[in-house]
């Protein structure tokens, strides 16, 4: 587990393994750090914080180039795959429910 790893690599692992591999932080390494670092952006903005909801879009963005990958240019568009991420609703408590309807028009 000490060999360097590639990001995608270290991303499977850390989305793979939600607890770290060790209680000691100073046995962990490096890329299991980061990536486990990333994850909490992209899932725990800080609503009072400016540009908070702006990192974890991005964070959510790396993530998901990483692992599911991106389209070149001229391609088809992407095709369904069996790759699952799961994350945070962000919306949840700062849309009003009063506002948002039931897709129904009357």
């Amino acid at each position: 587990m000490s060999r360097s790893k590639t990001i995608t690599e270290a991303l499977k692992y850390v989305s793979n393994h939600p607890q770290p591999s060790t209680d000691d932080m100073t046995q962990t390494p490096t890329w299991e750090l980061v990536g486990r670092r990333l994850f909490e952006i992209a899932n725990n903005p800080d609503v009072k914080v400016r540009g908070s909801m702006a990192r974890a879009t991005r964070a959510q963005k790396i993530i998901l180039d990483r692992l599911v990958g991106t389209r070149r240019a001229g391609t088809h568009p992407a095709q369904v795959k069996s790759d699952e991420i799961d994350f945070v609703d962000l919306t949840v408590g700062v849309l009003d429910p009063n506002l948002v309807g039931d897709g129904e028009d009357e």
